[in-house]
């Protein structure tokens, strides 16, 4: 069954608000293309820039730049791509998993602020419904997902 309009708009009213909140606090303090390519580099170990730019949308030329001064922070290490020399693999250095730690924290103590008038039971109720609700984006993601190519090549091919 479907929910009411009204119980739909109790839920998508607020976390609109929120997560424009927490895009403007992050670009205030924060650079979304540098947290982002630590957050890749942390997750997948190394990763191509063109993975991180098809993920975020961006140019190459945006992941390039923040890269660069990544690198020059020592945060990240960039070395040649043994399977394609045309592109490299960025990943962390100990400094840039140090920052990748000291964002987490300062994210994770923001968010304690946020819940500390809830309960545990609270808390992990929430966190689990956030985690059921994620996943059921991906899954709607991945059923309205288009195969790629060129749509002029697929014509009379359907």
């Amino acid at each position: 069954m479907r929910p009411s309009n009204e119980d739909l708009e109790r839920i998508v009213y607020p976390l609109t608000r929120i997560a424009e909140g927490m895009r403007r606090a992050q670009a205030r303090n924060f650079d979304p293309t540098k947290i982002a390519i630590l957050r890749e580099a942390g997750i997948k170990g190394q990763v191509r820039p063109s993975e991180i730019a098809s993920g975020l949308e961006l140019h190459q030329s945006s992941i390039a730049r923040s890269t660069r001064v990544l690198e020059d922070a020592g945060h990240v290490k960039v070395d040649p791509d043994p399977d394609d020399r045309r592109s490299c693999l960025i990943s962390l250095t100990e400094a840039g998993w140090d920052e990748v730690r000291r964002l987490t924290a300062l994210g994770l103590d923001r968010f304690a602020e946020f819940l500390e008038s809830w309960d545990a039971e609270e808390v992990r109720r929430f966190g689990s419904l956030l985690t059921k609700f994620e996943e059921s984006v991906a899954e709607v993601k991945a059923r309205e997902s288009t195969p790629g190519g060129r749509r002029w090549q697929k014509k009379g091919n359907t």
